[in-house]
């Protein structure tokens, strides 16, 4: 997965999961401390998120990275923690190095 595809992926499970929490984009932004129009970009997969960013929404939401970056549940059907697979994590490894620099030019 490209890193356009994998921004439309996340911002769209990003948008899904603030629109069945019915949380405005102002309230959600204003959770995990970014403006209205960088949640806008994210959710519309023009812009990437930051480690710092991730971890916020992970935490105030009570959401695992694995689900936003790749739409997994915590665990499988038999309860087991899912490992990430050799292309996933080339994926994740490659999206947070494209990510470096973005702490500094985030709102």
């Amino acid at each position: 997965m490209n890193t356009r595809d994998l921004k439309l992926a996340v911002g769209e499970r990003v948008r899904n999961y603030r629109v069945s929490n019915k949380y405005t984009q102002a309230d959600f932004a204003e959770k995990i401390d970014i403006s209205i129009n960088f949640l806008s970009e994210i959710e519309n997969g023009k812009k990437g998120m930051s480690q710092e960013t991730l971890y916020k929404l992970c935490e105030q939401f009570d959401l695992s990275a694995d689900y936003i970056l790749f739409g997994k549940n915590d665990s499988d059907a038999s309860g087991h923690s899912q490992a990430l697979d050799h292309a996933e994590l080339k994926t994740l490894t490659d999206f947070l190095v494209s990510m470096r620099g973005v702490f500094a030019s985030e709102p």
